[in-house]
């Protein structure tokens, strides 16, 4: 065999198994209904860790250093969707609303946004006056999480 025969070979066998690994690595086992509900109020446990570190360092004067926090929340924003499949609403364990999925594009959309805004505040706040960073995080906490949670997020499970 040639050395471009070989060669030609590598590369279609190479590109077999990338196109396979792909594969693999984008499917995944379907999540039960309670897996995700669980998933899901761990994530927002975490995203509400890290309003609460946000909140306390604007306290602290110490805007500049929230970039962490929200880098956090941008990555945990687009786990968002995924951790709502549908059907997996139970009033027992979930303040899940049924709204969730009769109007998924809003609902989609607020994650993006979450997304898009603590990304924006990630890269603004170590340059920022205190006052723009403490304004960007008023508007993100109302435009995304205060707007989605009103939305869609029922009363407190008693």
């Amino acid at each position: 065999m040639s050395p471009r025969a070989m060669l030609r070979g590598m590369v279609v066998v190479g590109g077999l198994a990338a196109l396979a690994a792909v594969g693999c690595a984008t499917t995944s086992p379907k999540m039960s209904s309670g897996e995700a509900i669980e998933k899901r109020k761990a994530l927002m446990k975490e995203q509400g860790a890290a309003m609460r570190a946000i909140q306390d360092k604007l306290k602290a004067g110490q805007a500049q250093a929230i970039a962490p926090e929200a880098r956090k929340l941008a990555e945990t924003a687009k786990a968002i969707p995924a951790l709502f499949p549908q059907g997996s609403l139970d009033p027992k364990t979930s303040r899940a609303k049924p709204e969730i999925w009769q109007k998924w594009d809003a609902f989609a959309s607020h994650a993006k946004t979450l997304e898009t805004k603590a990304t924006q505040l990630a890269a603004s706040a170590p340059s920022a006056t205190p006052q723009a960073t403490g304004a960007a995080v008023a508007d993100l906490g109302k435009t995304t999480c205060g707007a989605c949670h009103d939305a869609f997020r029922g009363p407190e499970i008693k």
